[in-house]
């Protein structure tokens, strides 16, 4: 359990809630049917709304709730792809495209992976100066083939001893080994589809590899 809230746990709410935008632009803004499944997350502020004894948990609730969402809406919208391209470009307006970790600290607030003990993401720049996307743990495949009970979640908790400052998740490293792992994931279709577009008008371009890792390179 945590005791207090730190810069992380406000950032994961911000997370959170990016992945119900997308799910609304999906949908055209019509939430009716899935507000049924699972009802949205609150915009209030998290100090107003989150379990004090229970952070962790509370959050990683959360995550459920919008992750079975998100899985309705690309399961029930239409032109989903050519959607996501243009929320794509639609949140890349106004961003610092000047350097990696500029570009890294804006995607890491809009790509929810868990919580960040779960270590689904993971940035790395290669010897080329690319960086790197890493999926260590697809968390998404679980929501397309049930609905998860966020009450289940509320009991979990992060291994461990770790800062709610900052955490590795948010950082780049430039750990010379990269590995990829290699599946087949239709999240990380759409998702793809979501980079393609923020990346369109930058001086970036971006490449799927091994179904669930990306390459954001300089254009040539």
């Amino acid at each position: 359990m945590s005791e207090n809230l730190g810069p992380i746990h406000y950032m994961m709410y911000e997370k959170i809630k990016f992945q119900d935008k997308i799910t609304n632009y999906l949908l055209d803004g019509d939430t009716s049917k899935v507000d049924k499944i699972n009802k949205a997350v609150s915009t209030d502020p998290l100090e107003d709304l989150i379990d004090q004894e229970n952070i962790h948990g509370w959050l990683d609730s959360k995550i459920d709730v919008v992750e079975n969402r998100l899985n309705y809406a690309l399961n029930n919208s239409e032109n989903t792809k050519e959607k996501l391209y243009e929320f794509g470009k639609i949140n890349a307006q106004g961003k610092d495209f000047s350097n990696f970790n500029s570009v890294f600290t804006d995607l890491n607030m809009l790509l929810l992976d868990g919580m960040p003990c779960d270590r689904g993401l993971a940035a790395q720049i290669d010897n080329n100066g690319d960086l790197y996307l890493i999926t260590n743990n697809n968390l998404h495949s679980k929501y397309e083939s049930q609905t998860i009970n966020p009450e289940d979640s509320k009991d979990n908790v992060c291994q461990g001893g770790h800062n709610h400052d900052h955490h590795e998740s948010f950082e780049i490293s430039n750990n010379d080994n990269i590995n990829l792992n290699d599946e087949k994931s239709n999240y990380h279709d759409y998702r793809y589809a979501f980079l393609k577009g923020y990346f369109a008008d930058s001086p970036y371009d971006v490449e799927m590899i091994n179904g669930i890792n990306f390459r954001i390179f300089p254009k040539n």
